[in-house]
């Protein structure tokens, strides 16, 4: 959020936040601090919210601190979440019930994206919410796509992320083939990187495997995970056969059972060699 919070007063936005965790970075950056998600929808022309899971959201929002209790008519909630679509679907009833609206807008990027406006924003929903919030939306992380009715941003993200989780164990497995080859691996990454075989994950997460470096994590295992398992779920419903998808996200599963989640997506790379992750960069 913070990111978010610094690139919208970047282009000249008053911001209000509020953090279940405490904020002292908005203040510091100049925002408004608010004692409660209400707080802020009193003060807010247009909210904005990103949460990890859909408990977080519905407290959020619907809560007894919620933003429900002092949303304004014609107000528009850009929901960033990644979050199950009927979940997200149920809590913008309820916020149309108070004659606002909640647009279905995730992120795909990691946290050190978003500052420079790297990251990109899948927004879905009324078009006419979309064109009320165009300039915050331009403002929040680089480009954005309106992907079409509500859900499908979510959907977007959906996919964005299987594609995120197989080609990182697909250049995890490489650059261990490449280590125990006894190739220079700087040598490999380098060659490979303007190649046909090469991905922005080999580009972005390439010097991580080679460093052997998972902490601070720029993308935590935990986070891609808890999406991994919504794509797996979604796959069920639609009764869809992903074997790519399924071989990779085992390896997610396996790293999240042997307590990797805070250690950075690259690390899977130690799952595959089967070697102890370090937590800092080694030679």
């Amino acid at each position: 959020g913070m990111p978010i919070a610094r690139n919208l007063a970047e282009r000249g936005f008053e911001i209000i936040g509020y953090r279940r965790s405490g904020s002292p970075e908005l203040a510091e950056a100049g925002g408004a601090v608010a004692a409660s998600p209400a707080e802020v929808a009193e003060r807010a022309d247009v909210l904005l919210s990103i949460l990890p899971d859909a408990a977080a959201v519905e407290d959020v929002i619907c809560g007894p601190a919620g933003t429900l209790r002092t949303l304004r008519p014609g107000v528009v909630h850009i929901e960033m979440s990644t979050i199950d679509v009927s979940d997200k679907d149920r809590i913008r009833a309820a916020v149309r019930s108070r004659g606002a609206d909640l647009l279905d807008c995730p992120i795909s990027g990691s946290p050190g994206m978003v500052g420079p406006r790297l990251a990109t924003t899948f927004a879905s929903g009324d078009q006419a919410s979309i064109d009320a919030v165009r300039p915050v939306l331009d403002a929040i992380s680089g480009p954005w796509v309106y992907t079409g009715p509500f859900g499908t941003g979510v959907r977007m993200k959906y996919i964005a992320s299987m594609l995120l989780a197989t080609h990182t164990v697909a250049a995890a497995e490489a650059m261990v083939l490449a280590r125990r080859s006894g190739l220079d691996l700087e040598l490999v990454q380098q060659t490979l990187d303007n190649s046909i075989a090469a991905s922005a994950i080999w580009k972005q997460r390439g010097p991580l495997m080679r460093q052997r470096a998972w902490s601070p994590a720029p993308g935590p295992i935990d986070t891609l995970h808890s999406i991994l398992e919504q794509i797996e779920d979604s796959l069920a419903a639609a009764g869809l056969q992903t074997p790519v998808f399924t071989s990779a996200k085992s390896v997610f599963d396996k790293a999240a059972a042997d307590g990797w989640g805070q250690l950075d997506i690259a690390s899977v790379h130690d799952q595959i060699s089967g070697e102890s992750p370090l937590r800092g960069a080694s030679s």
